[in-house]
């Protein structure tokens, strides 16, 4: 991803930051964790996506779930635009290949616990 980054603006060098946090530190965060696509997942991401103000739409710490990444993007916006229900919508998701799990810190109270290594 750095490296494309760094294609698109035609310009710098790809840098890769690695952080770690304990487990110990986890406990004392909001977290919400999603193991794999499904209609609440779809629902979280959609009520944040569609977030018309500057203020979070949820008081998690730390969300953590599958990647929404362009190939899931277009079939949000299938379902956004009824061309495709909710149940539909999971199940493309699921035969999709690939599954990569991120990690959303959304508060100074979460990324202040982060330790660069």
């Amino acid at each position: 991803m750095a490296q494309v980054k760094v294609d698109q603006l035609e310009t710098g060098s790809p840098t890769v930051l690695t952080y770690e946090i304990s487990d110990e530190k986890l406990k004392t965060l909001n977290i919400r964790r999603f193991e794999n696509y499904s209609e609440e997942w779809a629902r979280f991401i959609l009520m944040n996506r569609n977030n018309p103000v500057d203020v979070p739409a949820h008081d998690y710490d730390i969300v953590i779930g599958p990647i929404a990444n362009d190939r899931v993007g277009l079939q949000l916006w299938r379902y956004e635009n009824h061309s495709i229900d909710l149940q539909t919508l999971v199940r493309n998701l699921q035969y999709m290949k690939g599954i990569t799990i991120q990690y959303f810190f959304g508060t100074e109270r979460a990324v202040k616990l982060l330790h660069r290594i």
